[in-house]
């Protein structure tokens, strides 16, 4: 992510970020201007709802919401007519 630069306006690169708390981020930042060469940080935090969801659902914890994607993948079956027999494959 580029964030303009404090001191020169130059464009700067994320160099690492961190999660200070559940709603706020700290991340670090380097300008890409050679003449500048500013180091600084950034807080990013206090999220405010834009819209609310039609239908409010079960809050999952963000933790969990990965494990629960892959629980939820869809298998497949296929059938293969070889000589000899029917082969069946699930994916």
């Amino acid at each position: 992510m580029a964030f303009p630069c404090p001191l020169c306006g130059a464009s700067s690169r994320a160099r690492t970020s961190r999660m200070l708390s559940a709603t706020t981020k700290e991340t670090y930042y380097n300008c890409t201007n050679d003449d500048c060469c500013h180091q600084y940080k950034t807080l990013e935090g206090d999220p405010r709802t834009l819209a609310k969801p039609v239908s409010p659902a079960e809050v999952i914890p963000a933790n969990q919401v990965r494990r629960i994607a892959l629980q939820e993948k869809p298998t497949t079956t296929a059938i293969t007519q070889l000589p000899g027999g029917v082969r069946h494959h699930i994916r």
